[in-house]
Formats: structure tokens, sequence, C-alpha cells
């Protein structure tokens, strides 16, 4: 695995609590290859911009809509990307 942008980080972030159920941080890391200081880090942008939620009673998040267009729309800008990306071909 190379470097990720921060948008695919966040998008990562999303797609493992994108489902239904709240994930703990732990799932978080590894379903998404952080570490914990990443986690809180990238978590508490999210959760700022809307994009997460945190439940405090469970200890676990869970995407919100407006994570789940986000992760629509960086997979669509991957996809473009990799169609006009001249070494792909």
């Amino acid at each position: 695995m190379g470097y990720r942008s921060r948008e695919e980080i966040f998008a990562s972030i999303l797609d493992v609590t994108g489902s239904g159920a709240g994930i703990t941080r732990s799932k978080i890391m590894f379903g998404s290859y952080l570490t914990y200081a990443q986690v809180v880090e990238y978590s508490k942008i999210l959760i700022q911009r809307g994009l997460l939620e945190y439940d405090p009673i469970n200890r676990t998040y869970k995407t919100t809509p407006g994570g789940f267009t986000f992760i629509q729309l960086q997979n669509e800008l991957s996809q473009m990307i990799k169609i006009q990306d001249p070494k792909t071909i």
C-alpha cells in the first residue's frame, strides 16, 4: 500500500464506519490501516465537518448521510483520475 491522500484516508474511515451499526475506534484502526493517533486526529476532523458522528455512551462511530455522499464523490473522483492517468494505461 502506497501513500494515501488525506481525502482517501477520510473515505477509508467513513467506509469502515458506514456499516450501519456503530464501530469502535479499534475496528477503525484495523479496517483503515491507521494508528491510534491517526484515527483520533482524522475522526475529530470528520466529526467537525459533519461526516462522522460519535456515540459517547457506546463509544462508537457512525457515518452520517453527508459522509456517505463524501464516499460516493471520492470514489467517482478516484475513477476519473484512474481513467486520465497515462501511467495506468
